[in-house]
């Protein structure tokens, strides 16, 4: 089992969504220890694009890897880490099947990470509002303002991560102490 869970959203695999999301949990398990919070172990990526069976070309549908139970690995986590790029101004619709199979206030418990990728602001600011939005539905705490990036200024994903991570350390470490609700 992993304490560290990054639920990728993104339809395509091996996206820039995933190299932001793998940088911002690495950096996170980093900052927490190094505020003295809990000491997490293991990243534990989940790629929708790669475990769901979708497709945006004329080929059909396969996935290209198997998780057991990816649900099960999300509702365990300690932290979850969920990205996504911009799509239609919120969260792609592959995050959102993949996050409404959860019953209201199930992942209370868990305390999450929303990453996301846009490419103007006002786009940033409704992805951000509406991931928030979602994972609080969900139950899960979302103690630090979300790591959300515009496309310019996504040059190098893990120094943006380290800034964010070292930004919110204690924010993080205080909400993993904390006792479950």
């Amino acid at each position: 089992m992993s304490d560290v869970v990054a639920l990728i959203g993104n339809p395509r695999p091996g996206s820039r969504t995933r190299i932001l999301a793998e940088a911002a949990a690495a950096t996170a398990v980093t900052a927490v220890a190094a505020a003295a919070g809990p000491t997490l172990d293991g990243v534990r990526v989940l790629e929708l694009a790669e475990i769901s069976a979708v497709s945006f070309g004329p080929g059909p549908a396969q996935p290209s890897a198997s998780v057991d139970d990816p649900h099960a690995l999300v509702r365990q986590a300690r932290l979850l880490v969920v990205a996504t790029p911009t799509y239609k101004g919120t969260y792609t619709g592959l995050l959102k099947v993949f996050l409404d199979q959860y019953a209201h206030r199930e992942l209370a418990g868990v305390v999450a990470v929303p990453v996301a990728i846009a490419a103007a602001e006002p786009h940033r600011q409704a992805v951000v509002a509406a991931l928030e939005a979602l994972l609080a539905e969900l139950g899960a705490t979302v103690p630090a303002p979300a790591l959300a990036v515009l496309e310019p200024a996504l040059t190098d994903p893990k120094r943006l991560a380290a800034q964010w991570a070292a930004d919110h350390a204690s924010a993080l470490a205080d909400a993993l102490w904390a006792p479950a609700k």
